[in-house]
């Protein structure tokens, strides 16, 4: 029996498009292979995780409504539980996904993932860059640690 549900999983934010385009595809093949529809797909977006996952920070947000059987929600579940790539996973059953969707989009802007526009895949890469940016001085940061370290050591010989 086809029922509707609510599928929200965050990405890591380590993946670069292509990555997360193979990634998207290969869950998109395992909902049809399970005759399974996906109704809408949503990209919230890379945000700010609340706390720590994984050791992550950061993760890119999708809300997927689907149609489909418990067959396909079980190998979703399992798919999800095994791919690194996914960081979290949850899926609720909705009894109507037009409506779920329609509050959803009132309470958050959103767009549907095939709406995202150039300028917002612009926003994300600089995002990225200023990520790397923050490792490189965390990095530097690291390093005078260990030099202060071995100089307190000397002095402490002395």
């Amino acid at each position: 029996m086809m029922r509707d549900y609510e599928a929200v999983f965050i990405t890591s934010a380590d993946l670069n498009s292509e990555e997360q385009a193979e990634l998207l595809d290969r869950v998109r093949g395992f909902v049809a292979r399970f005759d399974g529809q996906i109704r809408r797909e949503y990209l919230w977006g890379r945000r700010k995780l609340a706390y720590p996952i994984k050791k992550k920070d950061y993760g890119i947000y999708h809300l997927w409504y689907l149609s489909g059987d418990g067959a396909m929600l079980e190998e979703l579940e399992r798919q999800f539980g095994y791919s690194e790539q996914v960081i979290r996973a949850q899926i609720i059953k909705v009894e109507d996904w037009e409506s779920a969707a329609a509050k959803f989009e009132s309470l958050v802007e959103l767009k549907p993932a095939e709406e995202t526009s150039e300028e917002e895949k612009v926003e994300e890469e600089k995002v990225e860059e200023e990520k790397v940016e923050e490792e490189k001085v965390e990095e530097d940061d690291d390093s005078d640690a260990v030099e202060t370290e071995e100089e307190s050591i000397e002095t402490n010989e002395d």
